[in-house]
């Protein structure tokens, strides 16, 4: 399909950067190993949940929001 999803994926390597090491130790695969299904987007979602405040400075609903919009946009192939 050559949805790029390397724009998200990167945004989550800068996230998962400023979690502790055994939450980047499970968290980095999902990363790594993300092929675009929404079932893994939706894992992602309900870890960066998990991970509260440590994903980012202000707003965490605004970084899901920026997460979810950079999935949206692979997803239509901008």
């Amino acid at each position: 399909m050559g949805k790029n999803f390397e724009p998200l994926k990167d945004r989550l390597r800068n996230i998962c950067d400023r979690l502790d090491p055994e939450e980047q130790a499970s968290f980095r695969p999902l990363i790594d190993n993300f092929t675009g299904a929404t079932s893994e987007f939706q894992r992602i979602m309900r870890d960066l949940g998990k991970y509260g405040g440590k994903i980012g400075e202000g707003s965490t609903f605004g970084i899901y929001r920026e997460v979810q919009n950079l999935f949206d946009q692979a997803n239509r192939g901008e």
